[in-house]
This record gives C-alpha cells, structure tokens and sequence, in this order.
C-alpha cells in the first residue's frame, strides 16, 4: 500500500514527500484551516512532481464544476479531479472519462455508491473509514467489501482508503488489498515508529562506535 499525504500544510507536504509519500491530496476544510488559496495551493504542490495529486471541482451546478476542472488542468492536466460523491458528480465522471481526464470520487460511505461511481467510469474511490464507524458503521468492512468487489469483477479502478485515524485501521486496510492510503502527516509520522526500532538503533550506533567504525 502506497501512503498519500492528506493535508494542505506546506510544511507536512514537503516533509512527507521528501520521507518518500506517493502523492498528495486534501480537501476544502484543509484548506481554510491552513489558510491555503486553493489553485496557488495546487500550482505549488504540483511543482513538486508527484505520482498522484488530486485537486477538487466543486460548485451548485454542473457547469460551475465544469468550469472548476478547467481551472485545475490549466495548471496540469495530471491532477486527478476529486468529485464530492452526487448524482452530479456521477455525469461529470461519465463526461471526463471520454475526454481522458481521471476523477476520483470522495466520501463513500457504502458499496452502492462505490459501484455507481465505477459504473461511471471513477478511476479512483475514497470510501471513510473513521468517518464511518463515527456514524455507528464499521469502516475497515467497508474497505474490504468495496475492494473484494473490484478484485472479484477486475474493475479498471483504485481504492483509497481515507479518514483513517490510528494505525490499526492503516494496518488493517493494508492486508486487504488497498493500494492507497490517504493518511495525514501525524499518522504518517506514527507509521515509521516502534520501540523495538528505535532500540536496535542505539545498540547498533553503539556497537559502530565499539568496534571502532566511527570516523
């Protein structure tokens, strides 16, 4: 499973992509709480050369979404459309799929609505997990089921698992299948850490020093 970055703090992206993350994504509620201009935000983050960015195409009408997309590929065509999931966002993804445009659809919440947005044509799903078991669901049953599905059909697209809070979640959504995390920096930061790490460092660096390696 490859770690996606899910902030809109300079810093964290910066560090996490230079710790090895495979893309970067965030939403509107990152934005305004790191007070981030959202089209400079993605002009930045896409100077950075990722593998995967997503940038989002939001408005009250079709064709204020529609006008949205234009603005993110005029900055680069790569950046991945994320679509709040709605029946709107379904005839967007049917309309970029023909013109070449990948999308990815966000808050998922069951496997109807991950196999609508399959069927219309979504190159990536971000079903929740935290945000799930908040409402009274199971979460990581959520992710197992959606991705059994796409394994079992050989669907032509990506899941993401996202809203994941601690990292038996991260853990446990890593062993189903899911080839993506969307995870924020302090879990990131969490998921490179153990005890038994940290420990076996000291008694090496010690031993390199004892055995006259330093220098």
């Amino acid at each position: 499973m490859k770690y996606i970055i899910d902030s809109a703090s300079p810093e964290e992206i910066r560090e996490a992509v230079e710790l090895g993350a495979y893309g970067i994504t965030a939403n509107p509620s990152m934005y305004r709480n790191n007070r981030q201009a959202f089209l400079p935000f993605l002009e930045s983050c896409s100077s950075m050369e990722p593998s995967f960015l997503t940038g989002e195409a939001m408005g009250s009408t079709l064709e204020e979404v529609e006008a949205e997309v234009r603005k993110v590929q005029e900055i680069d065509p790569g950046i991945i459309i994320k679509l709040n999931f709605s029946p709107n966002a379904l005839k967007l993804c049917r309309r970029l799929k023909k013109r070449g445009i990948k999308t990815a659809v966000t808050l998922i919440f069951t496997v109807s609505q991950a196999a609508a947005a399959i069927s219309a044509g979504a190159d990536y799903l971000f079903p929740f997990i935290g945000r799930s078991d908040e409402y009274g669901l199971d979460g990581l049953k959520l992710i197992r089921d959606i991705q059994t599905m796409v394994d079992r059909h050989g669907y032509p697209v990506s899941v993401v698992a996202a809203s994941v809070k601690n990292l038996r979640q991260l853990e446990e959504a890593a062993v189903t299948g899911v080839p993506y995390a969307a995870i924020p920096y302090a879990l990131y930061r969490k998921a490179l850490e153990h005890p038994l790490t940290d420990r076996g460092i000291r008694d090496f660096e010690r031993d390199w020093k004892a055995a006259g390696q330093e220098g």
